[in-house]
């Protein structure tokens, strides 16, 4: 079985470049270190938030505008409007395989000190209907 596992690392290595998950590390313990290294960099304030809903929000470096990074790798995170309507979701992340934790950690660095950049790299995907309130539009007016 061990050269069956390593045979499909190599093999998912090579397609991608990144080492697969679990080699060479415990993945529990890979994500145990991401997750806190993430609240050691979180503020009181969104230690609290993250702890009761599971996202946090980010103010943004350069225009101010307020972002929630919710856990996931994914189009995990939320540009709101000045009248706090979820405008789209953002999808970027570092490259590499990376624990979630870490994920979200540079995500929210990115966007407190380099926003306008982060913007740049991102993809911007609407956001779905069903989390809409009732009747408004979607609504995709992030400057690049």
């Amino acid at each position: 079985m061990g050269r069956l596992l390593q045979a499909v690392r190599g093999y998912v290595q090579s397609f991608t470049g990144d080492p697969a998950p679990t080699a060479g590390l415990d993945v529990n313990a890979a994500h145990a270190r991401g997750m806190q290294l993430l609240a050691e960099h979180l503020s009181p304030v969104q230690r609290a938030q993250y702890a009761q809903f599971n996202y946090f929000d980010v103010v943004g470096g350069n225009t101010g505008r307020r972002y929630r990074i919710r856990q996931g790798k994914v189009a995990n995170v939320e540009v709101f409007d000045q009248t706090g309507q979820c405008m789209c979701l953002l999808c970027f992340a570092p490259r590499g395989n990376l624990p979630v934790g870490d994920v979200m950690l540079a995500q929210k660095l990115a966007l407190e000190s380099f926003e306008v950049e982060a913007i740049k790299l991102a993809h911007i995907a609407p956001i779905l209907a069903e989390r809409l309130p009732r009747g408004l539009p979607c609504q995709l007016r992030l400057r690049r």
